[in-house]
């Protein structure tokens, strides 16, 4: 069940992953990580934070969450960092670039997308090879189709 948004407090998080109250730029490492944490997908497809019994309405330019980085592992796993300082195993089943270029992925168990921002992508196109014009992540023994939408 979605709750009206709290009328004092305008939270917004930006197309590069940064959180924003009532217009301020959100700086705090601790308060930053706890709204991340916070963070829920709603019924109808918006977002909210919910500490506690307060909820409140978060309006968001494209996606909450945002791939920062990539590295990968002492086994070659490629690993993504998120912009709430997680890391999360990259899935090439689970990523694909929209119809204007940008790429996404999903995340956080599946419940949100992340677009992946152009340092991340170009760490993650080292891992893609073209064959007869389509694309294929090499990621261990895999090879999977990129998803052009």
């Amino acid at each position: 069940m979605d709750f009206d948004a709290t009328p004092y407090l305008k939270l917004y998080i930006d197309k590069e992953g940064r959180w924003f109250q009532n217009g301020s730029e959100i700086i705090h490492p601790g308060i930053y990580v706890l709204f991340c944490g916070a963070l829920e997908a709603t019924e109808r497809g918006g977002y909210q934070v919910r500490l506690g019994n307060q909820i409140c309405r978060v309006e968001v330019e494209d996606t909450p969450f945002v791939v920062k980085s990539v590295s990968e592992d002492e086994t070659g796993q490629i690993l993504m960092r998120l912009n709430d300082g997680t890391l999360e195993a990259f899935d090439p089943e689970k990523f694909w670039i929209s119809a204007d270029g940008i790429p996404y992925c999903r995340v956080k168990g599946d419940v949100f997308a992340a677009r992946v921002l152009r340092p991340a992508y170009y760490e993650l196109s080292r891992h893609v090879i073209e064959e007869e014009n389509s694309y294929y992540f090499l990621t261990g023994d895999r090879k999977v189709p990129v998803d052009l939408r």
